[in-house]
């Protein structure tokens, strides 16, 4: 459901962490680091799109413990999530434990780009949901990348970080992903939502200060996870849906440079399903916009709304809802004081 700036019970010490390193490799780590989770408050579907987004990340974090290889060209991982030990000898793509395919696949991708990159032990810990639509994976990813940064003495700039993180995830893990999460993940300031422009990458954060207002993260008990096919499908039909506007207007190479004259305009001329998912992301633009100025006028009332129908959108026009978060919504609707609720 709606994002959380501030949760309870999410905190893990950094310190704990690399205890778990050592006393699993028996060595100091070379590197601790931590990256949030997130949460999407509008704008879905949209990054792959070069759209808008508003996000923020959480207080629930992914911890990672990093060291150089104790073996040569041996890559050990561990996580508290599952019982043991885990060494490969190759940086390939796991069928089982999949959940390294994080951190190797960020290895992978930053070797190829020619970084002083090796080998290495990882102890992964955290409080990050998975399966909970708040970016696990892209916390373990740039946690993982940021670990592997300082293991090996080097520096990534950050928007170049959250390239290589989403890279990794289309290679290695079959998510064909935008950059929501990893951009998210990265630039995700406390008390603020983070507004990007996924065509230029420029990223302003946008101050949520109103003691009024509270933002929280409900659980629907489905799993979700980004590599499922529904999501690539979307990604699918979005790029066909971009295409037929293309052939009328050579001006739009995405659905970002759709607008709501255009969508209109084809009515009842393309595919129904395309058209439903062109007016959800169309519309999703548009509410980014309009919720930007309205948190900034404080007007939590009409914020709200947006939340709602940026929910009502997904569940019918995108058809990426569940039963289980319209009932949530439904719910959240009849309670005093709710602003507005949507899935994220």
């Amino acid at each position: 459901m709606s994002g959380a700036l501030h949760s309870r019970g999410g905190h893990v010490p950094a310190t704990e962490t690399g205890a778990i390193y050592s006393g699993r490799f028996g060595a100091e780590p070379a590197a601790v680091t931590r990256a949030p989770g997130r949460v999407e408050l509008l704008g879905n579907h949209t990054d792959y799109n070069n759209g808008f987004v508003l996000s923020a990340a959480i207080d629930r974090y992914v911890y990672a413990a990093a060291g150089p290889a104790r073996t040569k060209n041996t890559f050990e991982f561990f996580s508290t999530r599952f019982s043991s030990v885990i060494a490969l000898t190759e940086a390939i793509p796991q069928q089982g434990n999949a959940w390294v395919n994080y951190p190797l696949g960020v290895y992978g991708v930053m070797k190829d780009a020619g970084l002083p990159v090796g080998p290495f032990t990882l102890a992964i810990s955290g409080t990050v949901p998975m399966g909970a639509g708040l970016s696990s994976s892209a916390a373990l990813e740039v946690a993982s990348g940021l670990a592997l940064a300082r293991t090996f003495g080097f520096d990534v700039d950050p928007v170049e970080m959250a390239l290589l993180c989403r890279k990794a995830e289309n290679a290695f893990c079959g998510a064909e992903c935008g950059l929501l999460d990893q951009f998210s993940v990265l630039f995700g300031k406390k008390n603020h939502a983070l507004f990007i422009d996924f065509r230029s990458l420029d990223h302003t954060a946008v101050p949520v200060d109103n003691p009024d207002m509270l933002l929280a993260i409900t659980t629907s008990g489905v799993t979700h996870a980004v590599s499922d096919s529904a999501y690539n499908d979307r990604r699918t039909e979005c790029a066909k849906a971009a295409e037929f506007f293309s052939k009328r207007n050579r001006l739009v190479s995405s659905l970002r440079d759709v607008s709501q004259d255009m969508l209109e305009s084809a009515r009842g001329e393309m595919d129904d399903i395309l058209f439903r998912r062109a007016a959800h992301v169309v519309g999703e633009n548009d509410r980014v916009l309009k919720g930007i100025a309205l948190l900034q006028e404080g007007n939590l009332g009409l914020f709200g709304e947006l939340l709602y129908e940026s929910h009502e959108s997904s569940r019918t026009d995108f058809e990426n809802s569940c039963p289980e978060l319209d009932a949530l919504v439904d719910c959240a609707r009849s309670i005093s004081g709710v602003y507005g609720a949507r899935l994220t």
